[in-house]
């Protein structure tokens, strides 16, 4: 009976090795299917990384020749500004020159109130209506004169307005530069 003993033994032990092999090797091959996985995921990181990189490269590439416009583009800009800053001057002289006007038109109001007033008096204060119409009439001169000179700097503002026009349409053909 020893030796069936002895049999039953080797069987058990051969039986537990391949029991212990069997499950290294499930386990080994489960390992290697997770390294096989990471493997494949890292190398899709790898190509996304190269592709990501190869557009960085292209934009770098691009900077020098968008640097190159904007530097072309400086004069047409700083025209537009220069532009800007008189047709503000223009705007402030149009400005001060219609209060002028204003002011000349309120001055006209009181002659003229004389004026009709006067008329309705009849012939005897027809002479009465001298002053103001002469007033009128110097007011309307001072009025004439300012409308010359407002005439004038509309004319500028004009000019100066299809000048910024035409750099803004130059300015916008200019690439964009940066987000």
């Amino acid at each position: 009976m020893h030796m069936q003993k002895r049999f039953r033994l080797s069987w058990a032990i051969t039986l537990a090795f391949t029991i212990a092999v069997l499950s290294g090797l499930l386990i080994l091959t489960r390992d290697l299917g997770i390294t096989n996985d990471t493997f494949k995921n890292g190398v899709v990181q790898a190509q996304e990384l190269d592709a990501t990189t190869d557009a960085a490269l292209d934009g770098a590439h691009q900077l020098p020749p968008a640097a190159e416009a904007a530097r072309q583009g400086l004069p047409e800009v700083v025209g537009v500004i220069d532009s800007l800053t008189r047709a503000n001057q223009v705007l402030g002289t149009l400005s001060d020159q219609l209060g002028t006007l204003g002011t000349t038109l309120t001055e006209a109001d009181a002659p003229l109130a004389g004026t009709i007033s006067a008329g309705r008096g009849a012939g005897g204060e027809a002479g009465a209506a001298v002053v103001p119409l002469g007033g009128i009439a110097a007011t309307l001169d001072d009025a004439n004169v300012n409308a010359q000179a407002l005439g004038q700097k509309l004319d500028e503002t004009l000019t100066l307005s299809q000048t910024i026009d035409q750099k803004l349409r130059v300015a916008l053909l200019l690439p964009k530069v940066g987000n």
